[in-house]
């Protein structure tokens, strides 16, 4: 700026900073400003709703909705440019399937969102749902990845609140490959989900209520029909004639670990003709 330019009839300069994807307007734009934190405030005010506030507390150990999680579903509204009215639970649960499906190892666990967002019948609205989830992701320009960083630029406007303590223990943490040792029927639903851990030491929200393994057309041969297959499919046979030999068992025929013996009935002889 020269000595003779007047700095009242300036130009006010916007600058935009991206973080990790994460986009916030600064200088001297109050508007951008207000709007930004009319957003912030209206999430926030959105998590206080009672029925979300019932969603969040039957995820003790937060597989489904931690901290980080929730931070991307507010990610996920500013770049799908949703109006104040659009901040609705509907909106909500279609983000926080989307955080899940970018962020987590597990399918399971994520499913429990179906009977909140969609209620009693929501094994009929499934397609309706996952193509909702495809919208928003469009108007997002499918820019479906958050870093770190952003989540904490966005925890950073209202560092004291709660859902920012939601901190995932260490133990359902990193990658995870492996189904659960307790199979159990998914989605169980929003007066059971999901599943409660005990290495968290965060008391039962549901205890009256047993888990049920899935029911399995499994014939009789061990009470323990419900072991992964990987542990089960394959059976070492001890091989009469000498050395072992490998049989698949379909799943429905998984057999607990030890020694079995092996009959083998000779072919009957052909008749006459064939």
């Amino acid at each position: 700026m020269s000595d003779s330019q007047d700095p009242t009839t300036s130009p006010v300069v916007t600058t935009q900073v991206d973080l990790g994807g994460c986009s916030w307007q600064g200088g001297g734009n109050g508007f951008l400003r207000f709007h930004q934190h009319q957003e912030v405030q209206a999430f926030l005010s959105l998590l206080e709703d009672s029925f979300v506030q019932e969603f969040l507390s039957k995820d003790p150990c937060f597989q489904i909705s931690d901290k980080y999680l929730l931070a991307m579903v507010l990610v996920y509204f500013q770049r799908a440019h949703l109006k104040l009215s659009e901040y609705t639970h509907s909106s909500l649960f279609l983000a926080l399937y989307l955080a899940n499906d970018m962020e987590e190892d597990l399918e399971g666990p994520k499913c429990e969102i179906f009977p909140w967002a969609l209620g009693k019948d929501w094994c009929l609205q499934v397609g309706k749902f996952l193509h909702q989830r495809d919208k928003l992701w469009a108007r997002m320009d499918f820019r479906a990845v958050v870093s770190r960083q952003c989540c904490e630029e966005v925890m950073a406007k209202e560092p004291f609140h709660w859902a920012w303590t939601r901190d995932r223990r260490p133990h359902h943490g990193g990658v995870q490959r492996v189904c659960p040792q307790v199979p159990v029927r998914l989605p169980r639903g929003p007066g059971l989900s999901p599943p409660h851990c005990s290495r968290c030491g965060l008391p039962q929200h549901c205890s009256r209520h047993q888990l049920k393994p899935v029911s399995s057309k499994c014939p009789s041969l061990t009470s323990e029909c419900h072991r992964p297959p990987s542990q089960n499919s394959l059976s070492r046979v001890k091989n009469a004639w000498g050395g072992d030999f490998l049989i698949v068992l379909p799943p429905e025929m998984q057999l607990e670990p030890g020694t079995y013996s092996l009959r083998i009935f000779p072919k009957p002889p052909a008749r006459p003709g064939h």
